[in-house]
């Protein structure tokens, strides 16, 4: 079991008696707007958690995705780091709306690098968003990842065409925002 501490939460593997609170989670429709249809279905957080869960049994594993969880037990939202070979991962973290604006993405994603580079050793650790997902990107920006790519109307969902941007972050360029911001 993956459990770690981050500036108060704590991002630790899923457990089926997180369902309530994650189902509770993904039915907001603000938590919505940025994933598709087939994603956002009444079913889609028990489908979900069951992958989740069954990740954590691979071996070796590849896939982390990780409960966000309050220091009262609230479970917060989701991260995730996904190696994909060779050398890389995605990330990717979503949260409820009400932790946005409390700097706990931050904490996750910055958590998730440092495991990520230090645990799995990868090279390059990259996000993928849609473009109007303004929040997203920022969060990235905000824990040194810098813009790499723009996919324009490459995925169709909700009746419409959307841009993806992807943003990316190498472990020397990492290291470096590391010692540079390391407290005195």
């Amino acid at each position: 079991m993956i459990s770690i501490p981050a500036r108060g939460i704590l991002l630790r593997d899923f457990q089926w008696d997180d369902l309530p609170q994650y189902q509770n989670l993904r039915s907001d429709p603000k938590f919505q707007r940025f994933y598709s249809e087939e994603d956002s279905g009444a079913d889609r957080a028990g489908e979900l958690l069951r992958m989740f869960i069954s990740q954590r049994e691979e071996a070796p594993r590849t896939k982390y995705q990780l409960a966000i969880v309050s220091d009262t037990g609230d479970l917060m939202g989701s991260c995730g780091i996904r190696i994909e070979p060779p050398g890389h991962a995605s990330i990717g973290c979503e949260l409820g709306r009400r932790w946005h604006g409390t700097g706990v993405a931050s904490y996750a994603v910055d958590a998730l690098l440092e495991f990520g580079f230090l645990e799995l050793a990868v090279q390059r650790i990259f996000a993928e968003t849609i473009s109007e997902n303004r929040a997203a990107i920022r969060l990235c920006k905000t824990v040194g990842m810098h813009l790499e790519s723009e996919r324009v109307n490459d995925r169709r969902f909700k009746g419409r065409e959307w841009t993806t941007t992807v943003l990316a972050i190498s472990r020397d360029e990492w290291q470096a925002d590391r010692v540079r911001h390391k407290p005195r």
